[in-house]
């Protein structure tokens, strides 16, 4: 199976000593699956949008199984000069583009963002989440929802705000992967037949 991983900084695994981040250790050891990681620093929603397409283009193929992550948000949420980087509609618009996109070709799932450190973008990003889960839920897309466990958890914070202020070690990157690989949509999106 290929698996194309689209998103940001959380996707790529930045601040992981370890460089394999929540979805390299939610693959630990499935080496039928390839991973195409095209996770990338400070990107939001309409920047993913934009190029998600292109390349994941080269990487279809008809001869093995494919599959598409999506998991952004943070960026979107990230203020700058007193507002949001993306607005709140936007990023649903820009949500339901790429999720429709992508299904036509192949099995798409969403994983909703991490907690930030800043409590100002994590509000945001809760709002987010939850508007994201409902998109998920209309367009018949599996949506995996990592936002409240990890912010009730705590590690991912703590992490954080130990190293950078958004990105956690490989304590909060082993925990998200844990929920997300325990999760049935998880499960289900990565069987190789």
């Amino acid at each position: 199976m290929r698996l194309i991983a689209f998103g940001d900084s959380m996707v790529a695994g930045a601040g992981d000593p370890d460089h394999l981040g929540w979805i390299g250790r939610a693959l630990l050891g499935r080496r039928s699956i390839t991973l195409y990681n095209l996770g990338v620093r400070r990107e939001t929603s309409a920047d993913i949008a934009a190029r998600w397409r292109a390349e994941a283009t080269p990487r279809f193929t008809d001869e093995e199984p494919m599959r598409i992550v999506f998991s952004f948000g943070a960026n979107d949420c990230y203020p700058v000069d007193g507002k949001p980087r993306v607005a709140q509609a936007d990023s649903l618009k820009n949500a339901q583009a790429m999720l429709t996109g992508a299904d036509a070709h192949c099995p798409v799932l969403l994983v909703g963002p991490p907690p930030m450190a800043d409590p100002g973008v994590s509000a945001r990003l809760e709002v987010l989440n939850e508007n994201l889960k409902v998109l998920a839920a209309r367009l018949k897309v599996p949506f995996i929802d990592v936002f409240q466990p990890l912010e009730a958890d705590g590690l991912w914070r703590e992490e954080a705000i130990a190293w950078d202020g958004a990105h956690p070690g490989a304590g909060g990157y082993q925990r998200m992967a844990d929920l997300i690989s325990a999760h049935p949509a998880w499960r289900a999106f990565t069987l190789v037949d």
